[in-house]
């Protein structure tokens, strides 16, 4: 490019001299009169004289508009001179906000207002400083200014959000995510947010159109979307019986099983619903396919009501009958190992305990097999034993919340620790130790060490 323009000046310098050289040899004569004025010049002298009045002519217009000019080019200057200051106050208060240091960042976020006239950029920095000072107040009012600007509105809501659950005020947190959600629809938090929160106040069917258009948008897996809307339906199962409305009950409990047969709550809520409508053999057969996928004591208990046996050698082939369904599982031994207790089948008791306790029983199992050898007159030596054992067990499968860990005696589809919803799970801690398998069985039987 510099080679192109040195070659273009360099022709317009030949052309000129070209020019000045023809002038020269045909200088010419020209004669002017004029009011009585006569000029005698050479044509050479005039093309100098109009080429110097051309320039003269630009210089004073360039002088002219620097001149008019010159005060809107000073304030503009002005202007982005401040604009720069309010810049760099704006990223000093944002790093002091990054550093944790609130005085710091109100400081630059005032200066940063006064120097800026872009409240959008200012606020945000207002409002996070203000948090970290813990001036509440102050952030509510930046985050409330948010509102009126529509392209910071969706962070002034997710402010007010987080600062109404600070205050532990979940009807506002509720609002504010409703307007977020209208916003932004297809973002992450903002669903989880809105339906976490509908769930925890009970709007189960505001929370399940949540959960929808979450799964539409793909912001909720398939799978996880699914349990979901089960265990809302078990909740919407219960609220229609509390209002009458069996039918709707059922028919809300039967879809939630379709949904999720695995989860424990659901199965348990539909056999329920269906011993109190007097279809028993049905409820039984919902109860087998439950415990086919996922065991639990309730289960047992329902299937032994369901089947209205009370002999207690008879309840046990019903209980073995409901195990076979899935018969490894830890769960399946143990309700066989109650039943046979029940029964006073004190050797069934003990063989299933064992074979489920494997080489390290949980605290559910060695108290048990503390109350067969109690029943079974085998010695106070060997109750205190098992018992003493049951103090250092491993613990037993417990509902236990999955996002916080906490424990629970019951189901419940909410976490009373962090208010998540479908998130207790039956389940332990830890390993229950080695489950037998099937070969090893015999051995035990027999008083043998397992191989």
């Amino acid at each position: 490019m510099t080679t192109l323009r040195i070659l273009i000046w360099f022709a317009i310098a030949a052309a000129a001299m070209l020019a000045a050289v023809w002038l020269a040899e045909r200088p010419g004569t020209l004669t002017a009169e004029w009011q009585g004025w006569r000029l005698d010049t050479s044509v050479g002298v005039v093309a100098i004289a109009i080429v110097v009045l051309i320039l003269l002519g630009v210089a004073a217009w360039l002088l002219w508009r620097w001149i008019s000019g010159a005060p809107g080019a000073l304030l503009e200057g002005w202007g982005d001179s401040r604009r720069r200051r309010g810049y760099r106050e704006l990223t000093q208060g944002l790093a002091a906000v990054a550093a944790g240091d609130g005085a710091e960042a109100q400081k630059h976020a005032r200066k940063a207002e006064q120097l800026l006239a872009e409240p959008a950029l200012t606020l945000l920095l207002s409002a996070q400083a203000a948090q970290l000072t813990g001036d509440r107040d102050g952030a509510r009012r930046a985050f409330d200014a948010m509102l009126k600007d529509q392209q910071m509105a969706f962070l002034g809501l997710r402010g007010l959000i987080g600062q109404s659950l600070r205050d532990g005020d979940q009807m506002t947190a509720l609002g504010y995510a409703e307007r977020a959600f209208a916003l932004r629809p297809q973002t992450p938090w903002v669903v989880h947010s809105l339906f976490d929160m509908q769930a925890q106040a009970g709007h189960w069917k505001a929370a399940q159109d949540t959960l929808d258009a979450g799964m539409r948008r793909k912001v909720v897996t398939a799978d996880k979307g699914r349990a979901l809307k089960a265990l809302l339906e078990v909740e919407r199962s219960r609220e229609a019986e509390h209002a009458g409305r069996a039918s709707d009950a059922l028919a809300l409990a039967r879809e939630a099983f379709g949904l999720a047969p695995e989860r424990i709550a659901v199965t348990s809520r539909l056999a329920e619903l269906q011993i109190k409508a007097g279809d028993a053999k049905r409820a039984m057969k919902t109860l087998e396919r439950g415990w086919a996928v996922a065991p639990h004591p309730d289960l047992a208990e329902l299937y032994l009501r369901a089947s209205g046996e009370s002999d207690p050698l008879k309840r046990v082939g019903i209980v073995r009958r409901l195990a076979a369904g899935n018969p490894d599982d830890i769960e399946s031994h143990l309700a066989l190992a109650k039943a046979s207790l029940d029964a006073g089948l004190w050797g069934e008791a003990r063989r299933q305990l064992e074979t489920a306790g494997g080489t390290s029983p949980p605290v559910r199992i060695c108290r048990l097999m503390a109350e067969v050898e109690e029943r079974a007159n085998a010695g106070q030596a060997k109750v205190h034993e098992w018992l003493a054992r049951a103090a250092t067990a491993p613990a037993d499968r417990s509902w236990s919340c999955t996002a916080c860990g906490a424990h629970h005696e019951t189901w419940r589809s909410v976490c009373e620790s962090c208010s998540a919803f479908g998130t207790l799970q039956w389940r332990a801690p830890g390993t229950y130790g080695q489950i037998l398998p099937p070969e090893a069985r015999p051995a035990i039987a027999a008083g043998l060490s397992p191989p």
